[in-house]
């Protein structure tokens, strides 16, 4: 298939991402993205394949967006979301997948990360961010108890219906609704860090947020 044709399919609708691999258009669906993840299939693998439909009509504005040299940074740790970024880029695997993690944070799914990615294809970078509000702040505090002494015996099963009910909204609006999309002309290269994620408050407006919500 040429440039043109290329040109003319949707980078993504649906449950499907289209993408070039060496020159070869790639047709994935979300249902590949879910078989590739061994652990939990529900939350973070549909917020992290949300975000690669967001970033492919993205870079996509003048013809399909290439896995080549794609270098993505992600402020979420979460595996779910790191195997469906990496089921639609390949970049997990080779090495030019970075996650930026606060300090107190670990590698599951806590109070202290974000839901925003940096993609670059060597040419732009479109900053994808999930909207501020779509994940309550009940959210974070289940997720924050779980694995400690403060769990309760219900809090398991909270969690995951909150993954449930998460991964069903985040399906059931059109992406512009829950994703802010920003493309900026100049790229990452592998070991480049946003701007914003070298600044030394970059974690505090979640924890505010949060403050706010205890002290309301």
């Amino acid at each position: 298939m040429d440039d043109h044709q290329a040109g003319a399919l949707a980078a993504a609708e649906a449950t499907t991402i289209r993408i070039k691999d060496h020159g070869e258009i790639v047709e994935l669906d979300y249902n590949g993205a879910i078989t590739s993840h061994r652990g939990s299939l529900w939350w973070g693998t549909a917020v992290g394949y949300r975000a690669m439909q967001a970033a492919a009509e993205a870079l996509s504005k003048d013809g399909l967006w290439s896995r080549d040299d794609l270098y993505i940074v992600g402020a979420h740790p979460g595996p779910g979301v790191r195997d469906a970024i990496d089921y639609v880029t390949g970049t997990a695997k080779r090495n030019r997948y970075h996650v930026v993690t606060d300090a107190e944070c670990g590698a599951k799914c806590n109070s202290s990360m974000k839901f925003e990615w940096w993609v670059s294809d060597g040419n732009e970078t479109a900053v994808i961010k999930l909207r501020d509000d779509f994940v309550p702040l009940a959210f974070y505090d289940l997720s924050d108890r779980l694995g400690t002494p403060d769990e309760t015996k219900e809090d398991t099963r909270l969690f995951e219906i909150f993954k449930v009910t998460l991964s069903a909204r985040i399906w059931a609006a059109p992406l512009a609704s829950n994703f802010s999309v920003a493309l900026r002309p100049l790229p990452l290269t592998p070991g480049d860090l946003p701007s914003e994620v070298q600044q030394a408050d970059y974690w505090n407006d979640l924890k505010t947020k949060q403050t706010q919500e205890m002290t309301a």
